[in-house]
């Protein structure tokens, strides 16, 4: 590394926590402009965060950040004044959590990755506007094509483009969210289904998917006669938990969607003797689901009609889904092995984190008698989908493919981010109320910018506060960076 480079390395490191006090600053700025507007504005800008009391006035906030229409998001026209006030509040929220995000992920992990002074607001520092922009749908496919920006566009398609792709940089530009339209073929990439070489992807996804569907009469298609006992409790399990998949997806309850998830996770399950199918597999589907089937759809997933979908096309999207389900769960196969063990460490780790995080926090959970357990396994067995709106829960799996082997690792620092972004209203409650609340979590209303405050924290605790701490009880609380921002 020259000189230069080194000294814009540590200037990165030795301001990336002061950029959250300037994220701050932004974010008071634009609130303020709120709050110096007379009652009624006010009272209009309450209705933002209430969708049933002013609908209009959300879709005029969300203007660039992102809505779930179809089509590029619309702005309103009214000629009512609070419409400009809100446009410079979001500005200033906006370009605080930019100044934040590019100030925390210009060091890279320990401060180790440099940044790419050519490319200003992109890479892995990209900004919290330009992920915001990057939205939960593909083509339409479940939320509908948003604005991303030309250059942060430009950067993913020449990447794709390059004879072999580049995967390392790839995940640095991924981690803050994927345009919808790639997330196909850039999960795939990222999770190693689909080959780096450009000239070899599209007969590596055919030989694949024809040996896919050589396993459907082999392993599903045969009379109950023949399987083996184990073999048909594996089935009746998997039969019983597909109807409970994603119950608020309607698309996903259609017979010919129900069918192939059916086929999938039994013979996953099959080929995977280790530890066969457990209850939540079904789950980790979902996300691939959606995504691979919005290349075939048009529009949102409310719109999808099952009858557009012919019977190849399914079994394609189908095995894509087999093969990346199998590459997901091998960097966590110890979760879903007997006793699930994997899923026992990750839990506990949580507990040791939030202790040394947010200690009140820890210390009230402990008062009251609740157990991580109780609320924390469904977290780390499902990778918290089932706690985040379906569409969300693409933005959280571009952060997690783009960490890769160390998505475990990291999972147990976002299950501690989540549960401490709830720690004001936890601290009231006694252990029945903590009971429903965490098991039903209120996040209905969130957006990408909200999970992306989760994604930065955990980031932050991981690149200050290394995994062997966990193990430590003597370990410090934190080093003096993360102590000075937790001040704050």
């Amino acid at each position: 590394m020259t000189y230069e480079e080194n000294k814009i390395a540590d200037g990165d490191k030795e301001s990336k926590f002061s950029s959250f006090l300037k994220a701050g600053k932004g974010l008071g700025g634009g609130l303020k402009l709120l709050k110096d507007e007379d009652d009624s504005r006010y009272q209009a800008y309450e209705g933002v965060h209430d969708t049933t009391k002013s609908p209009p006035l959300q879709a005029c906030v969300m203007d660039s950040v992102g809505t779930s229409g179809t089509g590029p998001v619309q702005t309103e026209k009214a000629s009512n004044p609070l419409v400009s006030t809100l446009k410079e509040a979001k500005e200033g929220i906006k370009e605080g959590l930019k100044e934040a995000f590019s100030g925390l992920r210009l060091g890279g992990r320990g401060g180790n990755s440099k940044p790419d002074v050519n490319d200003e607001g992109s890479d892995r520092n990209g900004s919290a506007n330009d992920a915001a922009a990057s939205t939960s749908g593909q083509r339409g496919g479940s939320g509908g094509p948003q604005y991303v920006p030309k250059h942060r566009m430009d950067r993913f398609l020449k990447l794709l483009d390059a004879s072999v792709v580049d995967v390392d940089t790839l995940r640095d530009i991924a981690w803050n969210g994927i345009p919808p339209t790639l997330r196909p073929m850039c999960w795939k990439l990222l999770l190693g289904y689909m080959p780096h070489s450009k000239a070899r992807q599209q007969s590596t996804l055919a030989r694949k998917r024809l040996e896919y569907s050589e396993m459907v009469p082999q392993y599903y298609d045969i009379p109950a006669s023949e399987r083996a006992e184990e073999e048909q409790a594996a089935l009746r399990q998997v039969v019983v938990d597909v109807p409970r998949t994603a119950p608020n997806v309607p698309f996903f309850h259609e017979p010919i969607i129900q069918k192939s998830l059916e086929r999938l996770l039994y013979i996953w399950g099959i080929r995977h003797p280790a530890s066969g199918y457990v209850q939540g597999m079904n789950d980790l589907v979902t996300p691939f689901l959606a995504i691979f089937l919005g290349e075939h759809l048009p529009g949102r997933m409310e719109e999808w009609q099952a009858e557009q979908l012919t019977e190849e096309v399914m079994l394609d999207v189908e095995a894509d889904c087999y093969w990346c389900l199998c590459k997901l769960v091998e960097g966590i196969q110890d979760h879903y092995t007997y006793a699930q063990p994997g899923i026992q460490r990750a839990v506990f780790k949580i507990q040791e984190l939030v202790g040394h995080m947010d200690k009140r926090l820890a210390d009230r959970l402990a008062e009251e008698n609740l157990d991580f357990i109780q609320f924390a396994w469904r977290w780390v067995n499902c990778l918290l989908i089932r706690e985040l709106p379906f569409t969300l829960s693409f933005r959280l799996w571009d952060t997690y493919l783009a960490e890769g082997s160390r998505m475990c690792e990291f999972l147990v620092y976002v299950c501690g981010s989540f549960l401490v972004h709830w720690s004001k209203e936890l601290l009231a409650m006694d252990f029945q109320e903590m009971i429903m609340f965490l098991q039903r979590v209120p996040t209905s209303d969130w957006d990408e910018p909200v999970l992306e405050v989760v994604l930065s924290r955990a980031f932050m605790w991981i690149s200050n506060w290394t995994s062997s701490h966990l193990s430590d009880p003597n370990a410090p609380s934190g080093t003096r960076e993360l102590d000075r921002f937790k001040a704050t």
